[in-house]
Formats: C-alpha cells, structure tokens, sequence
C-alpha cells in the first residue's frame, strides 16, 4: 500500500453515496419490475426515530423478496465485473485501479457485511433481518457466507497478494 493511498479515503463521502446509490437503486428498480410504484428514493443520511439510516426507499404496492434481496445481487454482480476489470483489463493508472477496487469491490463486500451482521444480530429494519424471517434461514446465511468468502477471497487477490499485478 502506498502512502497516496490513505489520500482517496478524503473521498470516502462520495464513495458511501455512490455505494447508498447503488443499494436503494437496486430496491427501486426491483420495486418497479414487481409492479410497484416508488414514493421515496434517499440516498444521503438521515435520522428517524433515533437511528441513523444511510438512506431508504418507499415503494407502494406488492412487493415479493426479491425487492429486499436485490441490493446484495447487484453487490455480486458488480463485485465480479469489477474482479474481471481489475484481473483481465489491468487498469494501469494506479487512480483508476484504486477506484475499481474501492466502488466496484470494497463497496460490495463493506455493503453486504454490514447488513448481513446486522441481520444476524435481529436488526428488524435490516434487509437481511426481514430475509432472514421470509425465507428459508439456512438458504439466506448460505448466501452470504459464500458471497463474503468470495469477496474476501477477490479483495485479497487483487490487493494484498505480492504476485497480482498492481499499476504503478
């Protein structure tokens, strides 16, 4: 890791919206696919009720799983393209490969962790925590072992092993 590095965390803003973007977006465009109509698309923080949401959205009508689900399937989808990017295309600004590897990798991982422990933990208004009382439990901590293992696995290939190839 080089010193510069630490520099994009000042972009760590813009970093978390692009993330919160991409997550109520995915609910969103499930929403809508599943007939309902969106009232509500947040993507900056707020506060309700004391707790602090990254954001939200409000949709009316009948919705199935899917539109709960559909963040963490976009985190997979993304996450995979980025790995693709990042292994077969070999960015070579240094800049573009960081920011590969933070909106297009980290993101995902961060994204899917943090709502899958909080699931766990019995957060009621977590994605997860309504996944985990809708379906099939042992389907759901399926899902998100394999997928953490494998971001895991794609960050540390990407980043931390000496023989990947880095951009100078």
């Amino acid at each position: 890791m080089k010193k510069k590095d630490f520099l994009w965390l000042l972009l760590y803003p813009v970093y978390q919206t692009i993330g919160t973007i991409s997550h109520e977006g995915s609910h969103a465009l499930a929403a809508m696919a599943e007939g309902a109509k969106v009232t509500e698309f947040v993507f900056w923080p707020s506060f309700s009720n004391g707790r602090l949401f990254w954001g939200y959205t409000g949709w009316d009508g009948s919705t199935t799983w899917f539109t709960i689900a559909a963040p963490y399937f976009c985190n997979l989808i993304t996450f995979f393209v980025a790995l693709l990017i990042i292994l077969e295309a070999k960015p070579r600004r240094r800049w573009l490969w960081l920011n590969i590897l933070i909106i297009g990798m980290l993101s995902p991982f961060i994204n899917s962790a943090y709502n899958y422990f909080g699931g766990v933990a019995g957060s009621p208004n977590n994605d997860v925590g309504r996944l985990l009382s809708s379906l099939d439990p042992i389907a759901v901590h399926l899902y998100f072992v394999l997928t953490l293992l494998f971001y895991a696995w794609g960050v540390y290939h990407c980043y931390f092993r000496k023989k990947t190839w880095h951009p100078k």
